[in-house]
């Protein structure tokens, strides 16, 4: 029995090791995405594109506040999302790269 519950122990530590390990990897993989690393989005584009999520993320967590999500609250939700979609695509296809 008690070989049971170690083995069973072991290997929930081994399963929540490995699903930390891939929320990091989608973590690095946004990263990679927003292209800083690759030289497209420069310090100032990034510094915006931060700007912009935590805007984004105030206006949502107040729109959540009442517990309900209006139309008109989901329609400028959708707008600002869009808006930071636009402004990464943006930054990064336009002819600035970063030194180093």
């Amino acid at each position: 029995m008690k070989k049971i519950l170690s083995i069973s122990f072991v290997l929930i530590l081994i399963s929540a090791s490995v699903s930390a390990q891939k929320l990091s990897d989608n973590i690095r993989r946004q990263h990679v995405r927003e292209g800083f690393k690759s030289g497209q989005i420069t310090r100032p584009e990034r510094a915006e594109l931060r700007k912009d999520a935590i805007r984004y993320k105030a206006v949502k967590h107040h729109a959540r506040k009442d517990g309900k999500i209006t139309p008109r609250e989901r329609k400028r939700l959708h707008t600002m999302r869009k808006h930071n979609r636009h402004e990464t695509f943006r930054f990064k296809h336009n002819r600035h790269h970063r030194v180093i």
